[in-house]
């Protein structure tokens, strides 16, 4: 077992190594025009994979369309963003309780052409609206966007390395036998000692802690919505675009459903 886990995080690390890289190089420029950029490139990548993941046959060029209009309305009405963002919470929030209750709900199809590429869209406007419209009191936007990112990331390397180490009780074993109760807290005590740590020391006020922690569940939730789908599809990666990670969908599955549902909960706290 330990040998094994050493060989995963020796086959991850470089490609870690070279997205943690790129993203300290974007945050660090403050260049809001280049991150929209990749957050458009993010995007399309996301929706290709999620046509592959759902056996859709959308026109791709519909999809460019869509996704710029939707960052042009983004830009140019605020009050769209918050609405588009409420909504997202919703349907995670209606996930969730799928989960828990084990139960499938009617109104909702994961083979839907559409689905994924409204998560993606919502993971878009929680993106845009904290590089344009939020304003955080004594904070830096592009700092709020790298604990966003940070602590979704140590949720997946706490659960892993947890889980991998001594996880005993699956969580959902229908969906992914091999994630656990064990991992859960692993991951969730991570990151709860990385914000208690920095609020401690007053690098975040109050109402940021606050909505890091009631939005972290949700980062377990997207995580076992890919894990789901790709179950459905008996495949192990939502692609093969970063080598030892799989596809983008495969790295970002936890930020699509924490990104939009954090920034909402920061205009209701602030």
């Amino acid at each position: 077992m330990a040998n094994e886990l050493y060989k995963n995080i020796i086959q991850r690390l470089p490609s870690a190594l070279i997205l943690v890289a790129s993203i300290i190089g974007i945050l660090y420029l403050q260049n809001i025009l280049i991150i929209l950029a990749l957050s458009m490139v993010v995007g399309l990548l996301l929706i290709k994979e999620w046509l592959f993941l759902s056996d859709s046959k959308v026109d791709l060029k519909q999809i460019v369309f869509f996704v710029t209009l939707i960052i042009l309305s983004i830009y140019f009405a605020e009050g769209f963003v918050d609405l588009f963002l409420a909504i997202t919470l919703i349907f995670w929030v209606m996930y969730s309780f799928y989960l828990i209750s084990d139960k499938q709900l009617s109104l909702i199809s994961f083979n839907n052409n559409y689905l994924g590429i409204f998560l993606v869209l919502g993971f878009l406007c929680g993106l845009t609206h904290l590089l344009i419209f939020s304003e955080f009191i004594g904070i830096n936007k592009f700092f709020v966007l790298f604990i966003i990112l940070f602590n979704t990331v140590l949720a997946d390397v706490g659960a892993y390395l947890v889980g991998s180490s001594i996880g005993k009780t699956p969580l959902f074993p229908k969906i992914s036998p091999n994630k656990t109760v064990e991992g859960l807290l692993g991951g969730a005590g991570l990151v709860l000692i990385f914000i208690s740590t920095i609020y401690f020391f007053d690098f975040i006020a109050l109402d940021f802690a606050l909505a890091s922690l009631i939005s972290l569940p949700f980062a377990f939730v997207g995580d076992y919505f890919e894990s789901q789908l790709k179950r459905d599809k008996s495949i192990k990666d939502s692609g093969s675009l970063i080598p030892g990670h799989g596809g983008i969908w495969d790295r970002l599955d936890s930020h699509i459903a924490v990104v939009p549902i954090f920034i909402l909960l920061t205009q209701l706290l602030a």
